[in-house]
């Protein structure tokens, strides 16, 4: 069977939430050693599981979100902070729902994204964090994370240790990239005290959209020790260890 023919009964799965089902069928006809076994790698149903440890889960985001993300981009501010040139939300509920649900149930080749609502231990959405431009070859994404201003305290922290471990444990990719603009030194300063390191300073290097002018940007980097560093497990043992009643 083609594997054109595949990938097309896959998304149908993958569209109806059936993430096992889609997993055994391409499991079923793609060959370990075959050119295209990081198709069954990509369907792995984990992608699509919840991560909770803690008081966080992550949760993919998907069409039952919709009112959440539109309200956290409506919040002054939130765009500027989490992706400044992301395109503007669609008007109509029901185009906003397909376009989370389709990037939901795309596979990392597909996308090249990853999607979350950033929860707390009672699923209450506080904000969202993403994995983009995703490269299988490279092993490397970048890394977006923005959230409500009154997040509970370690909240975020929390989201990002526990991407660090699925990313570089599970994905066993080798790299996190962030790029921070000159004017939210918060985002550099919290962003370097989780083990990313500066690697470049570009000047003009992005256009504001909300200003049209050029602006600096800071280029972050971590890798799999930066992301494991002794500061790093010692705040994932204080942060993700099970909650007791």
């Amino acid at each position: 069977m083609k594997i054109e023919t595949i990938l097309e009964h896959s998304l149908q799965l993958r569209r109806e939430k059936k993430f096992q089902r889609a997993f055994e069928y391409v499991s079923g006809l793609i060959s370990p050693d075959s050119a295209y076994a990081s198709v069954c790698w990509q369907h792995n149903p984990i992608f699509w599981s919840d991560i909770s440890a803690g008081s966080c889960v992550l949760t993919r985001r998907n069409a039952e979100d919709h009112a959440f993300v539109r309200e956290l981009f409506e919040l002054p501010g939130f765009r500027r902070s989490f992706h400044r040139n992301a395109n503007q939300l669609p008007k109509d509920i029901a185009l906003l729902r397909s376009k989370l649900d389709e990037e939901m149930s795309a596979t990392l080749f597909e996308s090249g994204a990853l999607h979350w609502v950033v929860r707390d231990v009672h699923r209450k959405p506080w904000g969202l964090l993403s994995l983009c431009d995703i490269s299988l070859t490279h092993q490397r994404a970048e890394l977006l994370m923005g959230m409500r201003p009154n997040a509970p305290l370690g909240l975020t922290a929390s989201a990002m240790l526990m991407v660090y471990e699925f990313y570089f444990k599970f994905m066993k990719f080798n790299k996190l990239v962030s790029f921070v603009y000159k004017d939210n030194p918060n985002s550099l300063k919290s962003t370097l005290h989780l083990g990313f390191e500066v690697e470049g300073q570009l000047h003009l290097h992005n256009l504001d959209p909300e200003t049209g002018q050029f602006i600096d940007v800071t280029q972050l980097g971590l890798n799999k020790g930066q992301a494991f560093s002794q500061a790093n497990q010692r705040l994932a043992q204080r942060l993700l260890r099970p909650k007791t009643a």
